[in-house]
């Protein structure tokens, strides 16, 4: 514990090794492993923070830290790597603490863990500071991932129309295990083309998307029946089948 007094709960993180298997996004193994790599103390580390700043700022600490809770009786609390890593809460608790919250600016480099932790534990304004954050950052088909896993709305249709407007070959292959994602990216790609005079000046830069679209077409058969026709019926459409 520390010796300040007001941090009176332990927050212990979940070992390198541990949650193996587990569906982690590319944004939260990306930080993993620089994390890793950086501080040789991730592997077994442990926060001394204040329950205090915790549950005024998130509902889900408080009702944790609530009596009859084991994490009220035993004033730790054990975060799994699926959340994220020691590092990324020293960013998530920078953000709620009065004596530095002023300070921290996010960014590129500590968004995806404070989002990560922010939605889990649902502090709501500081996931909306993050959306916003987000928009300012360059568009990917990996971002379109994270705005869908995150239910960000702005982000994501941001996000879809930047892929669905690439100037050349998009690569999709991100998406092959996301249906829905993939399925209003081409949607996008659909609208560019829905001219017929625009779509047949521009059918070979059209027909330029069909190698990575038929490369995830495989996995289409997760989609639902309605889906898996919406999405066959745009490949038609574009002339790639």
């Amino acid at each position: 514990m520390s010796a300040n007094s007001f941090d009176d709960v332990i927050i212990e993180f979940e070992s390198v090794g541990g949650g193996a298997g587990s569906a982690v996004g590319w944004f939260q193994r990306a930080e993993m492993a620089r994390s890793d790599h950086a501080n040789d103390r991730e592997a077994s580390d442990s926060r001394s923070v204040s329950s205090v700043v915790l549950g005024i700022a998130s509902p889900v600490f408080k009702a944790m830290l609530a009596a009859g809770m084991k994490e009220s009786r035993s004033r730790r609390i054990k975060v799994s790597r699926d959340i994220g890593t020691a590092r990324q809460f020293d960013d998530f608790y920078s953000c709620l603490s009065p004596a530095t919250a002023c300070t921290v600016r996010i960014n590129q480099e500590n968004v995806d863990g404070i989002l990560a932790f922010s939605d889990y534990y649902q502090v709501i304004p500081l996931k909306l500071e993050c959306d916003r954050a987000l928009r300012d950052f360059p568009p990917s088909a990996d971002r379109l991932i994270q705005a869908h896993k995150y239910g960000l709305s702005d982000q994501y249709n941001r996000c879809v129309t930047a892929v669905g407007s690439d100037a050349g070959k998009p690569d999709l292959s991100a998406l092959k295990n996301h249906p829905s994602v993939l399925f209003d990216v081409l949607e996008a790609i659909q609208n560019r083309f829905s001219d017929a005079d625009a779509a047949r000046v521009k059918l070979d830069n059209i027909k330029a998307f069909g190698p990575t679209l038929l490369e995830v077409h495989g996995p289409m058969i997760r989609c639902t029946e309605s889906e898996y026709r919406a999405i066959t019926s745009v490949w038609s459409t574009l002339g790639l089948r």
